[in-house]
């Protein structure tokens, strides 16, 4: 019998992402209002991520690089920060919404139910500018979707200030010493950081304070009472 409530609560599979979109140095200080300016996404990293016994584990990862419409040349500023280049861009980007879609269908089961969605700050806001920013329609799926994101800092912020860490960094955290190369700012490796990180989590709140608060509903966990 597992007495982790906050494990208890996490649904059984579900997804942890991270995107990361064209910049320039100092865009998000003036939040992208320079001229030509846009948060056009490039990559988005999706793990699905299952419970076993008390803890949880990987299985199965998806990795989209995504052709920018409005400034496909990557800036310096980007390339410097996530070691994506522009060659990787021509070799395995695709357009947007190819790139949708194939997102899409990862975030489900077979069934067609749509598994929540964990991010840092919740990525959703992103995704939603890119919807716009390509002329998707409106009544199209993606647009519906947006009740299954979720932040995930909340499942953190009992224990630590997630405001001093991105994605790519909480696992410092937590003192983890990653197994794999560490990427910061590639969302491949954001993800992992994530996933490390509530690994520990559960771990930590398995052998010591249970995780309550009023606001679990919010988070996107269920309520078993």
């Amino acid at each position: 019998m597992n007495n982790n409530k906050f494990f208890d609560k996490l649904p059984d599979t579900f997804i942890i992402f991270d995107t990361e979109f064209t910049a320039w140095e100092g865009s998000q200080e003036r939040e992208w209002s320079g001229e030509n300016e846009f948060r056009e996404l490039v990559q988005i990293s999706a793990i699905r991520v299952k419970k076993k016994g008390n803890t949880i584990a990987i299985t199965k990862k998806l990795n989209l690089y995504i052709l920018p419409n409005i400034n496909p040349m990557l800036s310096e500023y980007f390339t410097n920060l996530t070691g994506i280049n522009q060659e990787t861009l021509y070799k395995e980007g695709k357009p947007f919404k190819l790139a949708m879609k194939l997102f899409y269908m990862f975030c489900k089961n077979k069934d067609g139910e749509k598994y929540n969605m964990y991010s840092m700050g919740n990525d959703y806001p992103v995704i939603k500018e890119n919807l716009k920013l390509n002329s998707i329609n409106r009544k199209a799926r993606f647009y519906k979707w947006e009740k299954r994101f979720f932040d995930i800092q909340p499942f953190f912020s009992n224990l630590v200030n997630t405001k001093q860490y991105s994605s790519g960094t909480l696992y410092k955290a937590f003192d983890i010493i990653p197994r794999s190369e560490v990427d910061v700012h590639n969302a491949s490796w954001d993800c992992l950081s994530l996933f490390l990180s509530l690994k520990k989590v559960i771990q930590i709140y398995s052998n010591g304070p249970l995780f309550q608060t009023s606001q679990d509903s919010l988070h996107g966990l269920s309520d078993s009472r």
